[in-house]
């Protein structure tokens, strides 16, 4: 039988962030704190949306699924969770080697039209040449499918990427994390000031779309992101601020970061 321990930490909740938390306390309070995670689902499908299950084909083997999207989002913060709990290499320890897909996903349209996004602003480390090549002629494809969409409309797409990004840079480590990062400011007040605040973050989501796009596709592809961090992307009427500071502030850096 362990040593009682001095206190217990209950953590209710055994998604990706539960277990997050609670791993984080137990490596660095010691032997001294017992931690407990409470969660409705059984211990099978602990982890929530970055949970798996399998699925038995006969004749044809198992097969795993993920209970939850399949697109993994800022790599480096689950990266650091393995070093605060151990010292880790993810790569290294646990065999769990990320690889940035591009493009990152395929847009389906209700009238069956689509297009691919997704493309990273630098160069990859792949070292297949053959494989660059197609990704330079799938990202052409999709710019000029933007195109369609409206006048230039792979340039604003650019401008609008290039505000939430500073955005992003900026919220994480000052809005999310609490942690002061004095560099990154700059750039965000430049892009939530430039042509007349058209990008402010504290305003309607669906107001920011309409200074930037034309389009319905075009407004469609950056806004789907709003579902799941349960931001309403349209203004309340019967509110002067329009329902930003109680329903898109808390939000709206989580949307950027999707």
């Amino acid at each position: 039988c362990s040593a009682k321990k001095n206190r217990r930490v209950c953590i209710v909740g055994a998604g990706v962030g539960g277990l997050a938390v609670a791993s984080r306390i137990a490596a660095s309070s010691g032997d001294n704190v017992e931690v407990v995670v409470l969660d409705k689902n059984s211990r099978d499908k602990c982890g929530g949306r970055c949970g798996s299950f399998n699925v038995d084909v006969p004749g044809l083997g198992t097969f795993r699924h993920e209970r939850g999207p399949s697109l993994l989002l800022l790599k480096d913060v689950y990266e650091d969770l393995f070093r605060e709990c151990g010292n880790y290499d993810a790569s290294t320890d646990f065999k769990l080697n990320m690889k940035q897909c591009i493009p990152a996903y395929q847009v389906v349209f209700d009238d069956g039209d689509s297009i691919e996004l997704g493309f990273p602003s630098s160069s990859t480390t792949n070292d297949d040449k053959n494989d660059e090549e197609t990704i330079t002629k799938r990202e052409a494809k999709s710019r000029a499918k933007m195109n369609q969409f409206e006048s230039n409309g792979a340039t604003k797409w650019e401008e609008y990427m290039r505000a939430t990004s500073a955005f992003l840079d900026c919220g994480l480590p000052n809005f999310i994390e609490e942690r002061l990062d004095l560099p990154s400011f700059p750039a965000f007040l430049i892009e939530a000031l430039r042509d007349g605040a058209r990008a402010w973050p504290l305003k309607p989501h669906s107001d920011v779309l309409d200074a930037f796009f034309e389009s319905n596709k075009m407004k469609a592809m950056a806004s789907f992101q709003d579902l799941y961090v349960g931001l309403e992307p349209y203004k309340k009427q019967n509110s002067m601020d329009g329902g930003v500071i109680t329903t898109t502030a808390p939000a709206v850096f989580g949307l950027l970061a999707a």
